[in-house]
């Protein structure tokens, strides 16, 4: 019987699964099929899942983000739309010179 746990994502790899630390401190296995939506879990998400036992060990089903939580999100910067028309420019200009150097004088 399967029974309603809450946790923290531990760990969740590029391949589609992870760990849940859970807060009754055991560890559950998570695969991305087992993902409510088939979101992708970010490591410190606050999650709420059904725990089920296989002969493998404890696994994660049935997993959704916790009311109230948001996932924590890398701290790394996405560039800004100006940020990319600027170095597209940049990039622009260098081409033309190179251009004009190799081919005009």
């Amino acid at each position: 019987m399967a029974k309603k746990v809450k946790g923290k994502v531990s760990q969740f790899g590029t391949k589609g699964y992870g760990f849940i630390a859970g807060d009754d401190g055991e560890q559950y296995f998570v695969h991305q099929k087992n993902v409510f939506n088939q979101s992708r879990l970010k490591v410190g998400a606050r999650v709420v899942f059904n725990a089920e036992s296989s002969e493998k060990g404890r696994v994660a089903m049935s997993v959704g983000l916790e009311k109230g939580t948001k996932a924590h999100y890398s701290k790394s910067k996405s560039l800004s739309n100006g940020a990319v028309k600027g170095m597209f420019a940049i990039l622009f200009v260098t081409q033309i010179i190179v251009i004009y150097k190799v081919f005009g004088g």
